[in-house]
């Protein structure tokens, strides 16, 4: 029997201490959980902590932790932790890092304070507005399928061209046209199939980091803006829009609001722009699908808490509490509906595995564990929004129920939650946005399935 054939037999999910061990010597084991088990390390790694504990170590210089108050202490604002050298793994252009790759804590503080101020103040209204229109033109596919009578929809597929829609509107001003041609345009679906899977790996192995994201690799062999699809089709369409604005000099305010002029307002550079937009467009699409479509696939198979869900949006309605569309304000108003995303942002959590921080070099106690200073502390989230000292006995069942009602317990949960986002100066930038979408989508989205009439009930 094959090496691959004898892991794979192993089952993934029932290896033994001393499998686990191989990670003490070398990146076997998060390779062959990596690869072997199709992307799924994060599950692999949470059956090994509820076995051996929420500290598991799974590299010679790496460790998994899914203790929620760890991250919330290496998140604080006077966090002594810094980026580990995984985040270079996310690094797209020879020309330079993004706010996300970049891991000089100085520089990262000071380039993230050029764009914080698109996705905040004033720009919230914005991006609401924004928001609304995408929605709608969700909502108007959904409904268009329904009057023409077909009986099923891939709505997981109509979600993902609205979001590709949305954040490169909400980027440059122009989408991409996904959603209205219902076709995935430059590839970039496709693409990111095997992209996001590859940069999580690459950044759990060294060697393989350090050759593949080295500016002369990637100057040879790496994307190209003269390329004619995948990567480098897209970062040729992104610098395309960036040296046109900048090479306007028109003196006149653009038609549309834009992430991309606020940017260039806070002082970015063209160079700043073209790579933080190369890494924000994937960071604001994929993340969002998979909460998205996820949701929506745990309320399908909850009949009681969809019915819950519908039972609250009616009500909302004939009480006159949800406008058309429905505001950021009122659906955080809606009790119900914001149990579900809470609920579907746990189960379904944007983020299973990775973004480590480095622990500081005078070390760190974690988990009542001495771990020395240079250590890459990587967060299973997929693991930590399971916990059972969190969440209850019934951590990994879909139920919304839980976080409705007040208390310390439920306020915990919460917070526990919205981890998922980051915090302190590793706090998403795109948190806003987020935010004011998953409020919204399964309003809407319910309100513009809703058979009994072709437009917002509202509206009559």
């Amino acid at each position: 029997m094959s090496l691959i054939a004898t892991i794979s037999a192993m089952g993934g999910f029932s290896w033994t201490r001393e499998v686990l061990g191989l990670a003490g010597a070398s990146v076997f084991w998060y390779i062959i959980s990596s690869i072997v088990a199709c992307g799924r390390s994060n599950v692999i790694i949470s059956r090994a902590q509820t076995k051996y504990g929420k500290l598991l170590r799974v590299a010679p210089d790496g460790i998994a932790v899914s203790d929620a108050d760890t991250l919330i202490r290496i998140n604080s604002a006077r966090s002594p932790y810094e980026k580990a050298l995984w985040y270079k793994s996310a690094r797209m252009d020879y020309r330079g890092d993004s706010v996300i790759s970049e891991i000089n804590t100085a520089k990262h503080d000071k380039r993230k304070a050029k764009l914080a101020p698109a996705f905040a103040g004033k720009n919230v209204a914005q991006l609401e507005a924004n928001v609304d229109s995408w929605i709608a033109a969700l909502g108007r596919a959904i409904r268009a399928k329904i009057d023409q009578g077909e009986e099923t929809m891939n709505i997981g597929l109509l979600v993902q061209y609205f979001q590709v829609d949305l954040i490169s509107g909400l980027l440059t001003g122009e989408a991409w046209g996904d959603l209205k041609d219902e076709k995935d345009h430059f590839g970039y679906l496709d693409l990111n199939e095997y992209q996001v899977p590859l940069i999580q790996c690459l950044g759990f192995l060294p060697v393989a980091r350090i050759l593949f994201t080295s500016p002369w690799f990637m100057k040879l062999f790496g994307p190209k803006t003269t390329d004619t699809g995948g990567l480098g089709l897209m970062l040729r369409l992104l610098q395309d829009e960036v040296e046109s604005r900048f090479n306007e000099n028109t003196g006149k305010p653009r038609e549309s609001w834009n992430i991309l002029d606020e940017w260039m307002k806070h002082g970015a550079s063209a160079n700043e722009c073209q790579l933080d937009l190369s890494l924000l467009l994937p960071a604001g699409t994929e993340t969002s699908i998979m909460m998205i479509r996820g949701t929506l696939l745990l309320l399908m198979s909850s009949p009681v808490a969809y019915w819950k869900l519908k039972q609250e949006i009616k009500s909302g309605i004939a009480a006159g509490r949800i406008s058309n569309p429905v505001t950021n304000e009122e659906a955080k108003s809606l009790e119900y509906t914001q149990a579900v995303v809470r609920e579907g942002m746990r189960i379904m959590v944007p983020i299973n595995f990775g973004f480590p921080k480095q622990v500081p070099d005078s070390g760190d106690t974690i988990c009542g564990t001495f771990v020395p200073g240079g250590t890459s502390v990587y967060i299973n989230y997929h693991s930590m929004m399971r916990s059972e000292d969190v969440f209850g006995s019934d951590a990994n069942t879909f139920r919304p129920e839980r976080f409705l009602g007040t208390g310390p317990e439920i306020s915990h949960m919460s917070k526990v939650v919205d981890l998922a986002f980051g915090g302190g100066r590793f706090m998403c930038l795109g948190k806003a946005v987020a935010n004011i979408e998953i409020n919204k989508i399964f309003v809407e989205v319910r309100i513009y399935s809703h058979r009994d009439g072709d437009s917002h009930p509202s509206n009559g």
